[in-house]
């Protein structure tokens, strides 16, 4: 089963970036690390995706992220065309640009969030803060 999380937001590093998904209905926060390969340009890669996709009648449902091993995870992108659905294995950082491109929402595996997910609880907002002091 899948839980539908949404884009927190992307804390950048020198060479590499955490991105943060949180599920609501668990209380769950899940931080991706995602290795930089290089350098973006505009547009986007990612826009032109959606842009060709789009272009050819093929809407973007969701991301499914499915799987994880040794801190890789595994995401599927969900296309729709005529009424059928069409999953994709995409890589995880191209699957997240993707969602945020086309604003579209984004699923994961329950065992994922229960494994990997950092619980979001009182006691840990007030160690936090007191932490930060």
């Amino acid at each position: 089963m899948y839980k539908p999380v949404k884009f927190i937001t992307e804390v950048p590093y020198t060479d590499f970036s955490t991105l943060y998904l949180f599920c609501k209905s668990l209380k769950t926060l899940l931080p991706i690390e995602i290795i930089f390969n290089n350098k973006t340009t505009t547009p986007s890669i990612y826009n032109s995706i959606k842009r060709i996709l789009y272009g050819c009648g093929i809407d973007i449902a969701h991301i499914k992220i499915y799987h994880c091993y040794c801190n890789n995870f595994y995401a599927y992108l969900t296309l729709k065309k005529e009424g059928r659905d069409f999953d994709i294995n995409i890589g995880i950082k191209d699957a997240l640009e993707i969602s945020k491109e086309a604003a579209i929402p984004i699923f994961v595996k329950d065992k994922i969030l229960e494994n990997y997910g950092i619980k979001i609880t009182k006691d840990l907002i007030i160690k936090s803060l007191k932490d930060s002091d």
